[in-house]
């Protein structure tokens, strides 16, 4: 059931809206859990891993020396596995209560496993979002909700559940914002792969929809000068997070009149002001996807000034003006930035 408008504005609470489907998706989760500095939850979480950790070596000793007595083949000898003399196998009774109890306990432990997965990546949305000031009540989609929850149940990795964590946040705060497909993709990325793209969403830069990768007029200020190499290019490429094709090109079109262009990087805006009638200005890039794009909300860039300088070098001409300024606050589609900009 959905909350209600506790605040009688249509609006309420995020952390609030993150209970409420957490409730709904996954059953009802204890509040210790969305607090990570409670010391007691957490000691009772390592006691009871340690205690499902010595079960399931329990349950893998019971199911060797089982099998020793069923084959004469395999044996575990001083926490080690041994082949022995092999004999003739007998029928197994699957009917055993020592098998069914410890298929039984297997399975508790998978599901132990799963919900505390579940619960670490919720309390680490809960962190996102405990000072986020109120929020319409769009519901999320049903379907985005159960392929989350059914991804995390399977990340045990803490970095990667700080991922997904904010990626659950950032879909409370405003739904839609990641695809169905974005999940799968993340959900295939390794952690090399989730931090060389932490690595090089620095570089960043967007105007309007998109968001390049500049790569310089020789291609080497990457490489030689920023240290992202051509394997870790190759690697965005093959995760779905950069777009395949080498000789790729952000255009600044000529028109018959003045125009202006903005990009950003991080906490820089920089303004492109183009006379009339100037050349089409090739810009050597790579581009992010579409799950690039989305999971680059989750960033926060901070570029190189020398590398932000070399963008602009590569656009400045006598009729390519090219300034810059700290972007101060964004007011929906408007940037409060400095004044007076700066050449670069």
């Amino acid at each position: 059931m959905p909350l209600d408008d506790i605040l009688g504005l249509g609006k309420i609470l995020p952390i609030d809206k993150l209970i409420d489907i957490v409730t709904n998706s996954v059953g009802r989760i204890s509040k210790p859990y969305f607090d990570r500095k409670d010391v007691d939850t957490k000691a009772y979480e390592i006691e009871k891993l340690a205690e499902a950790r010595a079960k399931e070596m329990k349950i893998i000793s019971d199911a060797v020396k089982e099998n020793f007595q069923q084959t004469g083949g395999i044996e575990y000898k001083e926490q080690k596995i041994a082949i022995s003399s092999q004999k003739e196998l007998q029928p197994i009774d699957f009917n055993n209560s020592s098998i069914s109890e410890r298929t039984q306990e297997r399975l508790d432990f998978q599901e132990y496993k799963k919900q505390k997965n579940i619960e670490s990546v919720t309390s680490f949305a809960a962190e996102e979002l405990k000072n986020e000031p109120p929020i319409d009540n769009e519901p999320l989609d049903d379907d985005w909700t159960t392929r989350f929850f059914r991804i995390v149940e399977d990340i045990s990795n803490e970095e990667m559940q700080t991922l997904w964590g904010k990626i659950l946040a950032g879909e409370i705060k405003q739904p839609k914002t990641y695809s169905l497909r974005t999940l799968e993709t993340i959900r295939n990325l390794s952690k090399k792969e989730a931090n060389t793209f932490l690595k090089i969403a620095n570089f960043v830069i967007s105007t309007g929809n998109s968001c390049y990768l500049f790569k310089g007029k020789n291609e080497k200020l990457l490489s030689e000068k920023h240290k992202i190499t051509y394997g870790e290019i190759s690697l965005m490429v093959e995760a779905g997070l950069l777009q395949s094709g080498t000789f790729v090109n952000h255009q600044i079109l000529k028109q018959a009149k003045d125009i202006q262009n903005v990009y950003t990087s991080g906490d820089t805006i920089i303004v492109v002001n183009v006379k009339a009638n100037t050349p089409t200005i090739q810009i050597p890039v790579y581009v992010y996807s579409n799950s690039g794009k989305e999971l680059l909300k989750l960033i926060k860039p901070n570029p190189p000034h020398d590398y932000l300088a070399d963008f602009a070098k590569s656009i400045k001409s006598p009729n390519v003006e090219v300034k810059y300024g700290k972007i101060l606050a964004w007011e929906k589609d408007y940037i409060i930035h400095t004044q007076p900009l700066l050449d670069f």
